[in-house]
């Protein structure tokens, strides 16, 4: 045993919603530390705490074991309340060594020559090997590593790629203890291929570099045995390697349990037997689209065939997956029209949820360094989010923001997507334009930002399809479009909340779960609406859905 050996603490802040996820990040390094005999096991401790508690009380949580050593991961939700928490240790003890890493530790790489930092070291990129040297020279006494105090800048050390085969693994080492159903993040590769302008993945990195298949199957046995319900894989593009994305996927359905799973993975690079087997596992997957403009693709160093996506999108919802798409607005180059454009091509996909982030222009990405000559202002703060450049104005970020929000809460939230096509159908209008009128619709009636439950929803986009159908002069075809809002709703609280509801119909049970009926216009020409009542819940074999009173 190192004579020399630290006690140690890593500290993750997290967010509330993060809450339940186990810091990987902040064990990966400190498994690091103990595989290399640096730091005792029963001398690591992981602290795992809400980035909104009072900074006495996590100190006092931090000092319980009397470190040595205390690690900080920052990210951008984090970094401003780490900082502040490290300060207010070197204030109260200027020999305890303080060291951060993690994305946002570009932060203070790019403001290091404007102010001195609280840390001791800051380890830029994957941090295990120059963090175990760092560690080492303090452990011996080395001159470089003593600490430094507020008046002298820290040691900003960036690593290297590190052979797969030589990392430690943090869930073997009884660093994290996964829970019974319970979330964790579990990291099958290193790497990646990308250079997408926004996104610190691809920076540095040597290509993909796959951690061991017996590490893998080990780390997995322990997830099954410990009852694990969710898996986030962070891999920022599972299938980047199709032949193996294949293969994991029938591993982890044959012995993966009832685990959920999700992943990150790219639509040009699905096939028809990989989304036929994500479609075999209850799993969520995230596709990047970003945008559908070129030329505002080629600036980010990303490109797409409109056709050829849609063709592989389609594989999904042929085979049934669970997936959702990405869109980023106020991209260098993009206007809020191209932003529309994107949205409208988003939602003609059909994606099971839409999620839409403004740009954040993240110290050490390619970005950062091109803000000026691309004209971008944005906070430089966390988290560093766009205000505006030349062809997308501050009242075009705005809108924009809107027309998300407007999304988030009819489409996604509103679990809109069995129906949401057809319901436009008879408008003819696009979606984007749609949204901008349900953006004016809850503006009026102050709609908060806070979460409402999905009944309180579907009762919004009833009275918003009514007024706009009556409108437009389209209101033969309300009753038909209601019918799938009511009936479709009532079903996914049945699936997602387990409730039972009783829904009122106007068409017979039967036409309504018919999927022609889903073609409003052509189905309501056929006859005079028959009403019915429906009671719809939770069964032993799923969703059940019977007539209470009236027709079939």
């Amino acid at each position: 045993m190192n004579e020399h050996a630290l006690r140690a603490v890593f500290v993750s802040l997290r967010t509330a919603e993060d809450r339940e996820v186990l810091p990987l990040g902040a064990a990966t390094a400190a498994a690091a530390l103990v595989q290399a005999d640096l730091v005792r096991r029963g001398d690591m401790k992981i602290l795992a705490a809400g980035v909104d508690e009072p900074h006495e009380a996590l100190e006092g949580k931090i000092l319980a074991s009397s470190p040595s050593l205390v690690g900080f991961s920052l990210y951008c939700w984090n970094s401003t309340a780490s900082i502040e928490l490290a300060a207010r240790l070197r204030a109260a003890y200027p020999k305890l060594l303080l060291i951060a890493g993690g994305p946002d530790a570009e932060r203070l790489a790019a403001a290091a020559r404007e102010a001195p930092h609280v840390f001791d070291a800051v380890f830029l990129g994957e941090a295990e090997e120059s963090l175990v040297a760092w560690v080492r020279d303090a452990a011996t006494g080395g001159g470089q590593a003593h600490a430094r105090g507020t008046a002298n800048p820290a040691v900003f050390l960036r690593g290297k790629a590190a052979a797969p085969a030589t990392l430690a693994s943090p869930w073997l080492a009884g660093l994290l203890e996964p829970r019974a159903g319970g979330q964790v993040a579990w990291e099958l590769t290193r790497g990646c291929p990308f250079r997408c302008a926004y996104c610190y993945e691809g920076r540095g990195s040597s290509g993909v570099r796959r951690l061991p298949d017996e590490r893998l199957e080990r780390e997995l046995a322990l997830f099954v045995e410990r009852g694990v319900g969710e898996i986030f894989v962070l891999d920022p593009t599972f299938n980047v390697q199709p032949a193996r994305a294949l293969a994991l996927l029938r591993r982890f359905a044959d012995k993966g349990g009832g685990i959920a799973w999700n992943f990150e993975i790219r639509a040009e690079l699905l096939d028809r037997p990989q989304a036929e087997a994500f479609a075999s596992m209850p799993c969520s997957l995230q596709i990047g689209l970003q945008s559908v403009r070129p030329e505002v693709l080629a600036a980010i160093n990303r490109d797409m065939d409109r056709k050829k996506f849609a063709a592989k999108v389609g594989l999904l919802n042929a085979a049934g997956a669970v997936f959702g798409l990405d869109l980023i607005y106020g991209l260098p180059g993009d206007t809020l029209a191209g932003f529309r454009e994107s949205l409208d091509y988003a939602l003609s996909l059909a994606p099971n949820h839409l999620d839409i982030f403004p740009l954040a222009v993240l110290p050490g990405t390619e970005l950062a360094e091109r803000r000026e000559a691309l004209g971008l202002v944005a906070d430089e703060e966390p988290p560093y989010l766009l205000k505006r450049h030349a062809s997308f104005g501050e009242a075009d970020m705005a809108s924009a923001a809107r027309l998300a929000r407007a999304c988030g809460l009819f489409y996604t939230a509103g679990r809109a997507v069995p129906w949401f096509l057809s319901a436009l159908r008879p408008l003819r209008m696009a979606p984007a334009a749609f949204l901008a009128g349900f953006a004016e619709f809850i503006d009026a009636r102050a709609i908060g930002a806070g979460s409402l439950r999905h009944a309180a929803i579907e009762s919004l986009q009833i009275e918003y399809l009514g007024q706009l159908y009556k409108a437009r002069g389209v209101d033969r075809w309300l009753a038909a479009a209601l019918d799938l809002v009511r009936y479709y709703g009532a079903w996914s609280r049945a699936f997602a909340e387990g409730e039972r509801s009783r829904v009122k119909l106007s068409h017979p049970l039967r036409e309504v779960e018919s999927p022609g009926f889903l073609d409003i216009e052509r189905h309501r020409s056929r006859g005079v609406p028959r009403p019915c009542e429906v009671d719809i819940g939770p069964g032993g074999d799923g969703v059940f859905a019977k007539i209470a009173h009236g027709r079939a």
